[in-house]
């Protein structure tokens, strides 16, 4: 039996126990008035001392579920209210708790309500993904950044890339194929984790889906295992948390319109299905069309994302949910220039003659993506103290696309080529498995995380030749002939199409225990064992010999202080990552097995959470050493002596100094190097890594009124800012370090939202890390509006 079928007979007989287990248990429901005797909303119930919750809906009703028979504390509340509580006994499937009436009347709850949404409404640090066990962010020795719904909504973000703005921890870039690269800590992640589970997609991805993003910094091979296409790099990885069905119903739209033809529009409806509130269903779905400030380019994107939740029983929760994004757009591969033009005085994309507003392709080229991804986990409460979670992903995707790649060849000539992806099918299979253990004391906590990672994936491509010309333009005399794909594809026939399909499976195994002593210190400890299984690559048909195994270890160990009553801790950790490397030739006509590349970080700093949760931040300082690249010597021998640094220092900031007013920064130094090389390459010593900046720094400014006349008006404005990004590790040839400037303003009702938002205000012409001119000034008006 293959190992993937055993896998899932495995699933299947434990799923086959779970769906049986039973449990006593019960829902109880009520309604909540102010004095006034209107209808209650946005209240937390919280059932002590278990301490789950609930928030109560547009009526004042609220409903909790699976709650074991016994007696019971609810509580009442939202900051600026005075608390009620009152004592409960589940005994019953359904129970009915007597009306309860608050002290305020419903013009000061409203008041409450709307200081309460504002109030540092960006710093929900905290995450069921960064540890996998339920570690407060003050507790946890891992640093992490996170950009929230809340924040991206406010900053009408209508691409993936603009969700990125107040990150921490690095560049970013839109990659050639409409995904986001970010370069954290100096090494290259892809946006290919969602909720947890790897979903491989490149291609272009809509912002509508977000619940929010996820920065989890440091090597990452404890959870992810080795770094295989960008997923799980040295400087972290990046995971997207999509939106869930819940329990509640509502429906919102928006449209959105703005420069260069831009046209929005987005939906997320959800709603209870069942008469016995057990089934949840979500729909977010968008539509983008958008074209570009230069004279050619092209955006047509759509996306569905149906979530479906269903507590199945009173221990085991099913959410399923299914995303498909479909884009046509016209796509710049990173350009390029001859080395006899760089200079002293020509070392950046700005120095070169090229026109800023052509594009020098022809939107008859606009590729095409298809990407789908399916998500299930079960999440089964085996006892008081041990759970089950079980993720499976599933992506696939189709390419029918062209990418464009300028080279600037001489002072006046700019070539033009196209790299074809004729189709390209590519996608990934991935079963996560933990048990989660989590047993809490007076003076002694104990959080066990242990499971076992299953990684299938493929990649299909077909295409002809590499880079393929299409006439070079003399910018003295800029006649651009137009070009159909069909014409492309006539005038590459003579060319041999080339298939090349590459597979490779991991199988990894993990452990992760925190250890909380006094609620003052806690000590955490990881070891993974990882296989990695390429298979032998299939190219026109013919099988090569190139498969190979590779086994490795990773570790994770880290410490925390936290005495002063989660208001500041103190933190140091030590994390491991590794690359694979297939055998080869060392040189010598010796086959050699390599180890993977393996990276080391120690990293120390501090976490803070002051005035009730107004200014939270975190500040570190870290060191990621990798001592074992291949590399050349004089005599064309490899070894595995290469070394590669990378330190730095990060602060994020996330404030609300009044109510009303937030404040998110971000702070990045970071010296990612080159230590030792491959001979005849000692002048790059010291230099720095490609596409990774050196600096970064970002803010973002808030400011809704929340009382009076003007109630609910809002501005906000921030920059962002990157140091010059080398675009190869000769450094000596950039993009200029450039800072734009963003501001919003907003009308905001219970019903309606009206946001006017302009991008690059100064109307700054500035180049990414992959050379490719950025938009100049632009804005955009939308009206969301609450239907129900």
């Amino acid at each position: 039996m293959s190992l993937s079928k055993k896998i899932g007979t495995i699933v299947f007989l434990f799923l086959s126990v779970v769906v049986n287990a039973q449990q006593k248990k019960g829902s109880v429901y009520g309604e909540i008035q102010t004095s006034d005797n209107e209808p209650a909303a946005f209240i937390n119930v919280i059932v002590k001392p278990i301490n789950v919750g609930t928030i109560t809906n547009a009526d004042g009703s609220y409903k909790l579920q699976n709650l074991p028979y016994g007696n019971y504390i609810l509580e009442f509340s939202l900051m600026g209210m005075q608390k009620k509580s009152t004592t409960i006994l589940v005994n019953a499937a359904n129970v009915k708790v007597e009306d309860i009436q608050l002290s305020e009347n419903q013009q000061k709850l409203e008041e409450v309500v709307v200081v309460a949404q504002r109030l540092n409404q960006f710093a929900e640090k905290e995450s069921e993904y960064v540890s996998r066990v339920p570690l407060k962010n003050i507790n946890n020795p891992q640093s992490y950044s996170v950009v929230t719904g809340a924040l991206i909504n406010e900053q009408v973000a209508t691409d993936l890339k603009s969700t990125f703005k107040s990150i921490t921890g690095g560049g970013y870039v839109e990659s050639n194929d409409g995904n986001v690269s970010v370069f954290l800590r100096g090494f290259r992640s892809d946006v290919h984790l969602r909720n947890g589970g790897v979903a491989w997609v490149k291609a272009p991805l809509d912002p509508q889906n977000i619940e929010r993003i996820e920065l989890i910094k440091g090597p990452a091979g404890l959870l992810y295992g080795a770094n295989v296409n960008n997923i799980a790099n040295y400087g972290g990885v990046v995971n997207k948390v999509t939106k869930q069905a819940y329990y509640g119903k509502k429906l919102d739209v928006e449209y959105i319109t703005g420069s260069w033809d831009l046209n929005r529009a987005t939906l997320d409806y959800n709603t209870v299905v069942d008469k016995d509130e057990k089934v949840f269903f979500r729909l977010n779905g968008a539509y983008h069309s958008e074209n570009s400030f230069q004279d050619q380019g092209i955006v047509r994107e759509a996306m569905l994302a149906p979530a479906l939740t269903v507590n199945v029983s009173e221990k085991l929760t099913v959410k399923a949910n299914l995303e498909y994004n479909q884009s046509k757009r016209n796509l710049n591969f990173a350009r390029g220039v001859s080395g006899g033009l760089i200079t002293d005085d020509v070392n950046s994309w700005d120095d070169l003659n090229w026109d800023y507003n052509t594009n020098y392709g022809a939107n008859e080229m606009a590729g095409v993506f298809e990407s789908t991804v399916f998500q299930v986990n079960l999440d089964y409460k085996i006892s008081d103290t041990w759970n089950s979670k079980t993720t499976f992903t599933n992506a696939n995707l189709f390419t029918d696309a062209n990418y464009l790649r300028l080279v600037m060849e001489d002072a006046t000539t700019v070539g033009r080529y196209y790299l074809q992806l004729d189709p390209r099918e590519s996608g990934n299979s991935h079963l996560q498995q933990d048990f989660v253990n989590v047993i809490e004391r007076e003076n002694i906590a104990n959080k066990l995380v242990t499971g076992v990672s299953y990684l299938k994936n493929y990649d299909d491509t077909q295409r002809t030749g590499v880079w393929n010309s299409v006439g070079a333009v003399d910018i003295n005399n800029p006649a651009i002939p137009g070009l159909t794909n069909e014409q492309f594809e006539a005038s590459i026939t003579d060319q041999t199409k080339n298939k090349t399909v590459t597979k490779f499976k991991t199988l990894g195994f993990y452990a992760f225990d925190a250890i909380t002593i006094n609620k003052e210190l806690t000590v955490t400890a990881g070891l993974r064992f990882d296989r990695f299984m390429a298979d032998n690559t299939v190219s026109n048909g013919v099988e090569l010999t190139n498969g190979y195994n590779q086994n490795a270890l990773s570790t994770k160990l880290g410490v925390v202080y936290n005495p002063f009553n989660n208001k500041a801790s103190l933190f140091v950790n030590y994390m491991d990552g590794l690359s694979n490397n297939a055998p080869s030739d060392n040189g010598a006509g010796e086959i050699k097995n390599w180890d993977a590349e393996r990276a080391s970080q120690w990293e120390v700093g501090t976490k803070l959470n002051f005035f009730d949760g107004k200014l939270k931040s975190t500040i570190s300082y870290y060191n990621i050493n990798i001592d074992n690249d291949i590399i050349v010597d004089a005599n064309g021998i490899s070894s595995q002596e290469g070394k590669t640094l990378s330190k730095g220092f990060e602060i994020d900031v996330i404030a609300n100094p009044f109510p009303g007013f937030n404040i998110v920064a971000g702070y990045t130094k970071n010296n990612a190097t080159l230590e030792k090389v491959n001979a005849g390459s000692e002048s790059q010593l010291g230099n720095s890594l490609s596409y990774t900046p050196e600096t970064v720094w970002n803010f973002w400014l808030s400011h809704q009124i929340l009382k009076g006349t003007a109630r609910g008006l809002g501005f906000g404005v921030g920059a962002n800012h990157m140091s010059e990004i080398y675009n190869s590790t000769a450094n000596n040839f950039a993009s200029d370090a450039f800072t734009t400037v963003d501001a919003t303003i907003f009308y905001k009702k219970e019903k309606y939202k009206i946001s006017v938002k302009a991008d690059n205000i100064f109307d700054k012409e500035y180049y990414n890390g992959y050379g490719i001119p950025q938009k100049p000034f632009n804005f955009r008006v939308g009206l969301a509006y609450s239907i129900f």
